[in-house]
């Protein structure tokens, strides 16, 4: 797991699960300016095995801030994609997930409700291929 804290800046919290096919990445508390260049650094210990399903679950995320975010998430859907993965986002505050919509990053990142609701989408994909 990645867990790291300091005191009085913006952490963001990186938790990895394994669960059957899917890696589960939760992130939680606020973005830095520059979180999105330390993102590969929580990513690496993962980024071994190719065509994961990578499912981000940002219910724990304290920001609402859509740019700082953005970045983090455009990080860690490159570096999975150039593995062969998917990558899918889950559990977006409202006002984050207006965000999105509004700068159409809703077309960019396969965005559910849950993270039920995101393996169902994985399910789905690879039965309908």
């Amino acid at each position: 797991m990645g867990l790291i804290k300091s005191k009085g800046k913006a952490v963001m919290n990186y938790e990895f699960e394994h669960e059957k096919d899917f890696l589960i990445i939760k992130l939680s508390g606020s973005t830095s300016i520059n979180e999105r260049l330390l993102v590969k650094k929580h990513l690496t210990p993962y980024l071994q095995q190719p065509d994961q399903k990578i499912i981000v679950d940002l219910e724990g995320l304290n920001e609402t801030e859509g740019v700082y975010i953005l970045g983090v998430l455009n990080a860690i859907k490159k570096e999975f994609q150039l593995l062969g993965g998917e990558v899918k986002l889950c559990s977006l505050e409202p006002e984050l997930y207006h965000y999105f919509q509004e700068n159409r990053l809703d077309q960019i990142f396969d965005i559910g409700q849950s993270v039920q609701q995101a393996k169902q989408s994985f399910k789905g994909k690879s039965n309908g291929s």
